[in-house]
């Protein structure tokens, strides 16, 4: 007979503890899962969404800027939540006023990076646009109106196109330079390159290059796909950080959370960018003499000898360089067209003594560009320091930053008032934009089909134009059959239906254009086309318009 042994039995008091302390694990699982529910109820009743989202559109003239008429979405997960609409040209701001209403006022127009695209505040906050309310209060009689072009990670060097393809033809009384810290690195292609980790003879932005003999010239953006500078394979995601990713990607609570750790987070160590400085200076012996002197350890490394080094390494001074070509780059243009020219020193630009802003004064002093100090003004409005124009997890300006700037620029105009008042007329008017020469060159032939849109065609590109337009008319989706000659030219799961069939949307394949006119292109297939049918839907399915006609009856006449 097998004998049964007793559980161990515990003293009562010992018994009473145990339970105690289950009970209280119990009771703080209990609690821990209570505060989730509540919190991530709480995040999912405040927050509207959890990720940014940002359209962008290419244009072989201008580089990355936004898809026009597209619903932009910006978070940094913690202090705002913004949803902006981009205008018909491809930033965020309202519909441009026509040329001849800006050309009439005293219009100010705004160039820069993110502190001009501004998708912190609500477009109704940025500071070009409090700026025109409070000049309609304040200097009624000059009749200021206003316009801004601004993206995201750019520089002078890059905003150059902004100027040549949209605010030059809004004829500005004043133009406004808003200069930020890290547009000396912008300005340089090598240092851009090193900070989008990506090659600086292939950037995607309007660019400049320095020549054998040493000139500097711009280059357009680079046609072809961005060429990553893989210079080390990277390291293996540990599986925490996998879970994160995935736990932030479907709680809005954690996702707080985490914005939180990486907001106050102070590891930015880098060592691909370290890898990548050494495959430059193998590249060329040029690269090599730049990069002489200076070994960056971290990212944020790149734009630091601008602030802390009187003797900056070689890199640092062709920068300055490349910020300088591109000062008097703009000054030459306000030069021809009769517009005065001021910078918009931002608070990261310090006050005078600062290394940031003397670098910039002096090279804007010896090409007459005034600086407007932003930190200066702020301080006059009784900021204690440039924290209270920002965000407070986002260097941004938040609702006071834009109002300070907006008033600083309105006293800057208080003092100068014969900028618009004794303003200088170009001689002529400036050439019509790329686009515009575009489409009069399309619209000089006969249209293959009329309807709320001129359809076009050439050889291989349907084109469609319409004028006046508004934003309204190229919100809905397009939809491009293609019907072949011969069928077995088709895909093999396209030729049950008879066409290709293809649907796309406003920017991507649109030339840009100001509100009153309208142009986009998409390309066709290369094979022998019998008919194309072309035209709109709403979002519901809805036909809007619509358009058939053969494509050998306009052959070699349209669009050339």
């Amino acid at each position: 007979m097998t004998r049964r042994v007793k559980p161990t039995q515990y003293p009562p008091t010992i018994r009473r503890a145990l339970r105690l302390v289950g009970w209280n694990a119990l009771f703080l699982l209990a609690g821990l899962a209570l505060i989730g529910v509540v919190g991530e109820t709480y995040f999912r009743l405040r927050v509207p969404f959890m990720e940014s989202d940002h359209p962008y559109a290419w244009s072989p003239t201008v580089g990355y800027i936004f898809k026009p008429n597209a619903e932009v979405r910006h978070t940094n997960g913690l202090d705002f939540w913004t949803i902006s609409r981009t205008n018909i040209l491809g930033f965020p701001d309202r519909e441009p006023i026509s040329l001849e209403r800006a050309a009439a006022s005293c219009h100010v127009a705004m160039i820069g990076d993110s502190y001009v695209e501004a998708l912190q505040v609500p477009i109704a906050d940025k500071f070009h646009v409090r700026l025109e309310e409070l000049a309609a209060e304040e200097l009624r009689h000059l009749d200021i109106t206003t316009s801004a072009f601004g993206i995201s990670g750019t520089g002078q060097v890059n905003q150059l196109a902004y100027y040549d393809e949209f605010a030059r033809h809004l004829r500005p009384a004043l133009l406004v330079l808003a200069f930020v810290s890290n547009d000396f690195m912008n300005n340089a292609p090598i240092l851009d390159g090193l900070h989008r980790g990506v090659d600086p003879d292939r950037l995607k932005y309007v660019s400049a290059t320095r020549d054998a003999d040493g000139t500097i010239t711009l280059r357009p953006p680079y046609p072809g796909a961005a060429v990553r500078m893989a210079a080390m394979p990277p390291p293996p995601v540990p599986w925490y950080t996998r879970a994160t990713d995935h736990l932030t990607g479907i709680s809005l609570l954690a996702n707080r959370l985490d914005a939180k750790g990486r907001a106050f987070s102070q590891d930015d160590t880098d060592p691909e960018l370290v890898a990548q400085v050494a495959l430059l200076s193998r590249r060329s012996p040029g690269y090599a003499a730049l990069f002489d002197g200076w070994r960056p350890t971290t990212g944020r490394g790149i734009n630091d000898p601008f602030l802390f080094a009187q003797d900056m390494p070689a890199i640092h001074e062709d920068a300055l360089d490349f910020t300088a070509f591109a000062l008097d780059q703009f000054r030459e243009r306000a030069d021809r067209d009769g517009v005065a020219l001021v910078i918009l020193s931002t608070h990261y630009m310090g006050t005078r003594g600062d290394l940031f802003l003397d670098r910039l004064t002096a090279l804007a002093e010896s090409r007459d560009i005034p600086v407007i100090d932003y930190h200066d003004y702020a301080l006059r409005q009784g900021a204690k320091s440039w924290r209270d124009a920002t965000w407070a997890h986002d260097g941004h300006w938040n609702v006071a930053g834009h109002q300070w700037a907006a008033e600083a620029l309105l006293e800057y105009l208080k003092q100068n008032q014969a900028i618009c008042t004794t303003r200088k007329r170009p001689a002529s008017p400036p050439p019509p934009p790329s686009w515009r020469t575009d489409y009069e060159s399309i619209a000089s032939g006969e249209p293959a089909a009329r309807s709320v849109f001129d359809v076009y065609t050439s050889e291989n590109t349907v084109a469609y134009l319409k004028s006046p337009c508004s934003a309204a008319d190229v919100q809905a989706e397009f939809f491009l059959h293609v019907v072949p000659e011969d069928l077995e030219d088709l895909p093999a799961d396209r030729r049950q239906y008879g066409f290709d069939n293809t649907h796309f949307r406003y920017g991507k394949h649109a030339a840009l254009a100001f509100s009153d006119r309208c142009i986009m292109k998409r390309s066709l297939p290369d094979y022998p086309i019998a008919r194309i049918r072309t035209g709109q839907f709403t979002p519901e399915g809805d036909q809007i318009w619509m358009a058939e006609f053969p494509v050998g009856a306009v052959e070699g006449e349209q669009g050339r």
